[in-house]
């Protein structure tokens, strides 16, 4: 399964804007020239820069999804023949719920711990970011997993390996025009500039592992259309995220120079 178009195409289709109760616009996006440069392209010559700065960071390589040597999941297809991952799909955790209160300080501990999802068998996706930018490694990029109405309901079992799955936490609370419970109201900005870099770093890991650049999608975008279909990520900007890939991308440059 893919959408129609090449690469290019189907992130401008993907990357459109998902606003509160679903609704997603309906303009395709102009793709940002640091994400096109990357997406379809190949990217084996990220890898040594990209280790480095990994360990320039401190980081490890479970920390931005796995190993940087080894392949991200794969699907069947009919034949038999495996079919990379092609899409990074970025979500929100619409979690912690904050009801009618005010939402705390992008610090606030039990907002930022990621413990709450470091269950496998229940983790929704691949990696979490927190308001930090710190990460938990639930799935490795390489294990098959599914986390959207699209690859449950509507396409199902074979499409299962297509998908990488980011999840940025992004606190809720409720908008009080909506029906009690609810949770449409998301924080402005959205998400915080070490989150932006985090997903920079985790989107170049796994193209990296892809062989090429992955196609980016939202998680709204994606389940467009169908019953229950997601609100998420909510506020996500897709410059704040572009200008993150350039930054990296220049950052990675500079330790490629002998």
């Amino acid at each position: 399964m893919q959408f129609q178009g090449p690469p290019l195409v189907q992130a401008a289709c993907l990357l459109r804007d998902v606003r509160p109760w679903g609704r997603v616009d309906t303009a395709s996006v102009e793709v940002p020239e640091s994400v096109s440069r990357l997406v379809g392209q190949p990217t084996d010559s990220w890898k040594a820069p990209l280790r480095r700065w990994l360990a320039h960071l401190g980081l490890s390589e479970q920390d931005v999804g796995g190993p940087l040597d080894a392949p991200v999941s794969a699907a069947a297809r009919e034949d038999g023949a495996a079919v990379s991952a092609r899409y990074f799909v970025i979500h929100d955790t619409s979690w912690p719920w904050f009801g009618a209160h005010d939402f705390p300080p992008e610090a606030d501990p039990h907002m930022n711990d990621l413990s709450r999802y470091a269950h496998a068998s229940t983790a929704l996706a691949h990696v979490f970011v927190n308001r930090l930018g710190r990460t938990l490694t639930t799935h490795d990029f390489s294990e098959p997993w599914r986390a959207t109405k699209l690859e449950m309901r509507a396409a199902g079992v074979p499409v299962k390996g297509l998908f990488l799955h980011v999840e940025l936490v992004q606190p809720r609370r409720s908008d009080p025009a909506g029906p009690a419970g609810n949770d449409a109201q998301a924080p402005l900005p959205g998400f915080t500039p070490a989150q932006y870099d985090m997903l920079a770093l985790l989107y170049l890991a796994a193209s990296v592992r892809a062989g090429e650049g992955l196609i980016p999608a939202l998680h709204g975008a994606l389940d467009e259309g169908l019953i229950d279909g997601h609100d998420d990520p909510q506020n996500f900007l897709l410059t704040a995220f572009a200008a993150a890939l350039a930054r990296l991308e220049q950052q990675l440059s500079a330790l490629s120079v002998p």
